[in-house]
């Protein structure tokens, strides 16, 4: 791929975050892709998350489901409703919304609008997010648009509150988790790892003119070097694995790549130290663990996003590109039971939604729109309820603490017993 695509500013920090990688290599030695992967997204001013660039949107390289359609974020404050509306939810210990990562506002901000019509407005909506530029953009779009009643009820966090109770959001939080990458060569488990190559043999780990196996084949070595995928035995690594061969009954073909995310249980227990009742939905691409590591899928599940085009070059575009997994649901559930929350519903978006009323909030929200206008809304929800578009790809789980109500998310088709 061409560095020629990308902006001044772009240059600039994809330049600046190579030089930074390649110096901790050059100190440190090949760099595990769970380490690079967290650099390309959350380096301090640099990663793809908290550089100041734009994500989301036609100027972005991504649209997400409360972009496309205010109807996504009407079915998750009925489902939020119905939890602060519960006999057996406690207001009195608080009655909150945490949404974490809320990208340019537009779900906080459908969410307050939705709850407010209901009748259902929680004490208090805390944002949690790490990029300073969304929160900027955040705070422009619920300043512009939410009345100051309903304004002031938002907050931004730096980290979880000491107490919580209430809902909390998770919208394609976990496909940005760092994961850990493994290949199977010869029979053997391998770590997969980032290294960097130069030509010139006084500093090079080739010779001069040489080539680089990779996972992708070879790449030629330019005069400046370049940065490579390779592997190594680790200890970890294999345990990790082997455990998944043997929970799945399966073993994994010589050239099978996938991975692994180590983060879900230091989530989890974070949110239990905290959460005293309430419902945690996640609403993120994935699939339950047999389709995950389906022999199939032998080339796992990682993806870059660049200006609204997908490709699977990780190694190119540093800081300034999204990428993302998707979600092992299995092993989400297990991390989240583990930390004492109890599974409420697994479902695909579709049926969530059509479980919260969305025609219903889609006909109500086009009362007055122009013909031209409902055409328009009417293809936009379309993209998130069709099987073939986000419909059947697009997952949503809930999780809960303190709780005594079957959630009506989930009322209509329930895939808990996949995972």
């Amino acid at each position: 791929m061409s560095g020629n695509q990308l902006t001044d500013d772009q240059q600039q920090i994809t330049s600046q975050l190579q030089a930074l990688l390649r110096r901790r290599i050059q100190i440190d030695g090949p760099m595990p892709f769970s380490e690079y992967m967290h650099a390309c997204l959350y380096e301090p001013e640099l990663g793809y998350y908290v550089n100041g660039l734009s994500k989301i949107g036609a100027g972005g390289d991504f649209i997400t489901a409360p972009e496309l359609s205010a109807s996504f974020a009407s079915c998750l404050a009925t489902q939020a409703a119905e939890v602060f509306n519960a006999e057996s939810f406690q207001r009195a210990a608080g009655c909150d919304i945490l949404e974490f990562g809320a990208g340019s506002g537009r779900l906080a901000c459908d969410v307050l609008k939705a709850l407010d019509q209901q009748q259902s407005l929680p004490d208090h909506y805390l944002i949690l997010e790490v990029s300073g530029q969304l929160t900027g953009l955040q705070q422009e779009l619920l300043s512009s648009e939410l009345e100051p009643r309903l304004h002031e009820r938002v907050q931004w966090v730096q980290s979880l509150p000491t107490k919580f109770s209430g809902v909390v959001l998770a919208n394609e939080v976990f496909d940005a988790f760092a994961i850990e990458r493994f290949t199977v060569e010869h029979s053997e488990i391998q770590r997969v790892f980032v290294d960097y190559v130069y030509h010139d043999n006084s500093e090079s780990r080739i010779a001069e003119g040489g080539t680089a196996e990779t996972l992708g084949g070879e790449y030629s070595v330019p005069e400046d070097g370049c940065f490579v995928v390779t592997t190594q035995p680790d200890k970890r690594v294999q345990e990790v694995v082997e455990n998944l061969q043997s929970s799945l009954q399966q073993t994994f073909a010589p050239g099978y790549t996938s991975e692994y995310c180590e983060s879900l249980h230091p989530w989890w227990n974070s949110l239990a130290d905290v959460m005293q009742q309430g419902l945690i939905l996640i609403c993120d691409y994935g699939c339950e663990q047999a389709s995950y590591y389906s022999p199939s899928r032998n080339e796992g599940t990682l993806r870059c996003f660049f200006r609204h085009g997908v490709h699977n070059d990780p190694l190119v575009y540093a800081g300034v590109q999204d990428l993302t997994a998707d979600v092992d649901f299995t092993a989400l559930t297990q991390a989240a039971v583990d930390a004492g929350f109890e599974l409420e519903g697994y479902t695909p978006m579709t049926q969530f939604m059509l479980g919260n009323d969305v025609l219903q909030h889609h006909q109500a929200a086009l009362v007055n729109a122009s013909e031209r206008e409902q055409i328009a809304a009417t293809g936009r929800l379309k993209q998130l309820l069709l099987p073939q578009e986000m419909g059947e790809r697009f997952m949503v789980a809930g999780y809960s603490i303190g709780l005594q109500k079957p959630l009506r998310g989930f009322s209509l088709a329930d895939w808990s017993r996949l995972l």
